[in-house]
């Protein structure tokens, strides 16, 4: 099939690239390219089509869909604290174009829109895991509008009749996962262990998240190549719950550093506790089982340590595998 990954340079789009063209797809990779380079898609110069253009501008959205037959919609322009004292920012830079790009996708005959919403975020505080049946409270601007994405594309499947699939992914981790404009705390403390800074730690023993790893988030999300006639809305978490007190102690097993760290009470953002049951989703997959986190934080902080190449060579246009 032909692919469309919207934010494919990103961290869980890169991933998913690899994945798609793993599997012999046509995929095709739209993201800003701000130096006219892939930052995590060099491997694929020449197996994959590169359009560099603006999610907000409307003529660059509608080029990218011509001929595509499944988008996979990876491009996110906040994080939860950016938008807590500002929640406009989620309505104006995500919610609107999303909704603009699920009205061309219609227009342009795309059989399916795949959305990553937040499993952190939508479903608001909760003490057991949580199923796709569980009522979504989010509290924040961020889960809020995540949750709204969800049913305006929802709406579409109803009015137009375009299949969709919405993953309620975790606390994704791993490889590629940007330091500079960090977003989740494992990323965020390898970030400042690296800089010789201490680590920030809000919560105790009662503050659980649902790590999962990135190639296990991509692979899972496979679901929609495999299936896509149909329609659906998943959880895409480990099911387990990992204090944040715990996932100190495995810094402190795992990484070679010296570590600094200070304890806060919960920020008033932040979710008390959130454990995904994805037990519909994997029910797909019968030989999966997910990752151990102690062995991919190990992974990721070998990944983050070591230093990266720069990226110098630019992209032509109008060839496969290049700029357009």
């Amino acid at each position: 099939m032909k692919i469309l990954i919207l934010g494919g340079d990103g961290f869980i789009g890169s991933h998913f690239v690899d994945q798609a063209v793993s599997l012999g797809h046509d995929v095709t990779v739209f993201d800003r390219f701000p130096y006219e380079v892939s930052m995590n898609l060099e491997h694929q110069r020449g197996k994959i089509r590169f359009i560099s253009g603006e999610f907000a501008n409307r003529d660059d959205l509608a080029k990218s869909l011509d001929g595509q037959d499944i988008v996979y919609h990876f491009i996110c322009a906040t994080n939860p604290a950016e938008s807590w004292n500002d929640p406009f920012i989620e309505i104006e830079d995500n919610l609107r174009p999303s909704i603009k790009l699920f009205e061309l996708a219609v227009s342009k005959r795309v059989k399916k829109i795949v959305f990553p919403s937040s499993g952190g975020t939508v479903y608001g505080p909760q003490y057991k895991p949580v199923d796709e049946k569980a009522v979504p409270i989010p509290l924040s601007p961020y889960g809020i509008v995540k949750l709204a994405t969800e049913h305006f594309l929802l709406y579409f499947q109803e009015h137009s009749g375009i299949q969709m699939d919405i993953y309620r992914i975790g606390n994704p981790y791993g490889p590629r996962q940007p330091l500079k404009r960090a977003q989740g705390v494992i990323a965020v403390w390898m970030r400042d262990i690296l800089r010789g800074l201490e680590i920030q730690v809000y919560g105790d023993q009662n503050t659980l998240r649902d790590y999962v790893y990135i190639k296990d988030v991509s692979y899972l999300m496979t679901h929609s190549l495999n299936s896509p006639a149909s329609s659906g809305i998943y959880n895409l978490g480990s099911g387990a719950g990992t204090s944040i007190i715990r996932l100190l102690e495995i810094f402190q097993t795992v990484i070679d550093m010296p570590i600094k760290y200070r304890i806060h009470p919960k920020r008033q953002l932040d979710n008390t506790s959130i454990v995904l049951d994805s037990s519909k989703l994997v029910a797909h997959f019968p030989c999966f089982e997910f990752k151990r986190l102690e062995d991919k934080i190990f992974e990721t902080w070998n990944y983050f340590k070591l230093p990266r190449p720069k990226l110098y060579r630019k992209l032509s246009v109008g060839k496969k595998g290049n700029l357009s």
